[in-house]
């Protein structure tokens, strides 16, 4: 497995590229940190969307039932295996991180 940080400059063209190959997928959503320990969004939704939006600064993860937004995240991270997203880590400006796993 392989893991990338992306630069900001990176985020929307990822995110774009990005939404259509994961759209419908199931997905854990879940956040930690200091603040809030550790707590689960969800252990398995679908997947609608993932954008990033440039001017707002803001990532938004939207699956059923849930949309999740993280402003101004202070960085991603992306873990591969043979090119194909296996999970993400985004840490926001409270340095709790959202992780999301794709599941099989």
């Amino acid at each position: 497995m392989k893991t990338k940080t992306l630069e900001e400059g990176e985020l929307y063209i990822y995110f774009q590229n990005l939404a259509n190959s994961l759209t419908g997928r199931h997905v854990k959503i879940e956040i930690v940190g200091s603040r809030v320990g550790s707590q689960t969004l969800t252990d398995s939704s679908r997947l609608l969307g993932i954008t990033y939006e440039p001017k707002k600064k803001t990532l938004e993860i939207l699956v059923e039932g849930l949309d999740h937004i993280v402003d101004h995240p202070k960085s991603v991270s992306i873990e591969e295996d043979d090119g194909a997203l296996v999970a993400m880590d985004i840490v926001d400006q409270s340095d709790q991180h959202q992780i999301l796993t794709l599941l099989k």
